[in-house]
């Protein structure tokens, strides 16, 4: 670790980074459930709860991000350079799909019915085309289960971490325990 490099996340980062796992993988389970719901309105009002609450991720990821640029953060953990190479790229792969699952699915509904933020409706952005809405609408699944694969591997990579190197890499992303 050099001189400068924290020995843990800032609580803004510990913050962002387990409200994000806790709204994506809400997200991703109610996504995944969506389909098979039947076509009532209790359906329609999950529905755009599950769009309002993908552009809250997807602005707090673009927060994240400029947080993650602007604040220093603790060296990798000890490993091998490939090691240290691959959680670098899987990290940025997440960020990206954590953009572009939301990113999709937007650009799904301003071809269709537009959606609502909460309370408030938006427009299609573009002339309704629901069988382009719906190819699109493919792509925000697959892009979903790519990020739901892509974060039960870095669940996996923190179970290793954590039991097998017993590296204490949790403690870097947790609350720290008052100073007496």
């Amino acid at each position: 670790m050099t001189s400068t490099s924290p020995k843990r996340y800032n609580n803004t980062a510990i913050v962002l980074h387990w409200l994000l796992a806790l709204l994506i993988i809400g997200l991703l389970v109610v996504g995944f459930l969506m389909p098979d719901l039947p076509k009532t309105p209790l359906r329609k009002l999950i529905y755009n709860y599950h769009k309002s609450f993908g552009l809250i991720v997807f602005a707090l990821v673009l927060f994240r991000i400029y947080w993650r640029l602007t604040h220093a953060v603790p060296d990798h953990v000890p490993g091998s350079r490939w090691q240290v190479q691959l959680a670098h790229y899987a990290h940025i792969f997440i960020y990206a799909l954590i953009l572009i699952v939301p990113g999709v699915g937007l650009l799904a509904s301003a071809f269709n019915h537009g959606f609502n933020l909460f309370v408030f409706h938006w427009e299609p952005l573009f002339a309704i085309d629901k069988d382009l809405a719906h190819k699109i609408m493919g792509w925000h699944g697959v892009t979903a289960y790519v990020l739901a694969g892509l974060l039960s591997l870095h669940v996996a990579a923190f179970v290793w971490h954590q039991f097998v190197q017993k590296d204490g890499l949790i403690s870097r992303l947790w609350f720290s325990s008052p100073r007496h």
